[in-house]
């Protein structure tokens, strides 16, 4: 773990991404160079062609400023195209940026992207369930694509063909439940076949900053109620119990699933959140942390 300076963080760690230990397959171990995120902070990630129209450039270059600047966390790939263009802008713009490799964190691929490479550990950070050392290899690809949907809120696809790899990601991203934005583009420009098909299967349509910020708008507020400190003299179930509510309404059989407790068991525990001020019950039996 020396080289290069890499470390690790695993699952069991409280450093670990938050959003993508609740997946159904998050890696065991991350190596990195850089420093991590927060674990609450806000991450969306962009996604794309490796030969983007000047269109495409243009787009990802304003999207991309628009969530620096608004203090948003910007994950890709590191490949060229959109991704480079996404680390880089962000970086520019006094972002963070996250990119999620599919060989080594020490190995430099593609290898024009060397300084990038060295930019983005000073503005975020490199990471990979690979070990150090790992080439790329076709296959890890696609996989590490659960990791830079499972980071984020949700996932930007700007152009990308029928056989792309970011709608590879964009399906992670609809099986982690995180949101799916695309920007349309020309009927006729093969660049534009994935985006405008994620649109017409239901993927939000963005023409604007402002598409994105009001779909995660209410995840930003479930964050930071999540951050909230809790009473000291809560129970630790109870504490586990308030730290998976938020301000969007969870029903309790979600909850039992979750938490593996009984409904019976957790409805007590609901009950007595909600005479201390903590908790709120809503018709058919969904709560909110207050």
């Amino acid at each position: 773990m020396e080289k290069e300076h890499a470390r690790c963080v695993t699952i069991w760690d409280e450093q670990f991404p938050a959003l993508l230990k609740k997946t159904a397959a998050p890696p065991v171990v991350l190596f990195y160079l850089g420093e991590l995120p927060e674990i609450w902070s806000p991450m969306i990630g962009i996604v794309g062609t490796r030969m983007p129209t000047q269109y495409g450039r243009t787009v990802t270059e304003k999207l991309t400023a628009g969530l620096a600047e608004k203090g948003i966390d910007v994950v890709s790939g590191l490949a060229r195209g959109i991704d480079t263009i996404a680390h880089t802008t962000a970086i520019q713009r006094g972002g963070r940026t996250f990119a999620v490799l599919g060989c080594g964190v020490d190995v430099i691929y593609p290898p024009e992207n060397r300084r990038l490479h060295e930019q983005i550990q000073q503005n975020g950070a490199i990471l990979s369930e690979y070990f150090i050392g790992a080439k790329p290899d076709a296959v890890n690809f696609p996989r590490r694509n659960r990791i830079i949907s499972g980071m984020c809120l949700g996932i930007l696809v700007v152009e990308a063909g029928a056989k792309s790899g970011a709608l590879i990601t964009a399906n992670f991203a609809l099986e982690q439940n995180r949101e799916v934005f695309a920007v349309p583009g020309s009927i006729i420009s093969q660049r534009s076949i994935g985006p405008n098909r994620l649109i017409q299967q239901g993927a939000k349509l963005v023409l604007d900053l402002d598409d994105i910020l009001e779909e995660i708008a209410p995840k930003l507020v479930a964050r930071e109620m999540q951050e909230k400190p809790l009473p000291p003299d809560l129970s630790d179930a109870d504490k586990s119990l308030l730290i998976r509510l938020s301000n969007e309404p969870c029903h309790i059989d979600q909850l039992v699933l979750e938490l593996d407790q009984s409904p019976a068991v957790l409805l007590g525990q609901l009950l007595r959140l909600e005479l201390t001020g903590l908790v709120k019950q809503l018709s058919g039996k969904m709560f909110i942390r207050l």
